[in-house]
């Protein structure tokens, strides 16, 4: 059963990397070349990718880092005395 919660822990990690980065089911199994039923059954732990798909997943999980809170905007002007600069949250 050790071996189950391991693939259950992997699932989980997949699922909030996809939330955290703001990835649908589709555009992650685009990513990883597998279909949106294998996320899926992967994130509710009902199934446990193979070797070389496990693989792709950490490969995923450690090459991705998480998307930004804010970004910054900078509006240039002709004159450097018109220059706004904003921060702001992303939804």
């Amino acid at each position: 059963m050790e071996g189950g919660s391991r693939m259950d822990a992997l699932g989980k990690r997949l699922q909030g990397f996809r939330l955290e980065n703001g990835w649908s089911k589709r555009t992650t199994a685009k990513q990883l070349g597998v279909s949106i039923p294998s996320i899926i059954r992967w994130e509710e732990g009902t199934s446990e990718p193979n070797d070389y798909n496990r693989y792709k997943i950490e490969r995923l999980l450690i090459g991705h880092s998480p998307a930004p809170a804010r970004r910054r905007i900078v509006q240039l002007s002709l004159f450097p005395r018109y220059v706004k600069e904003t921060t702001e949250e992303l939804t």
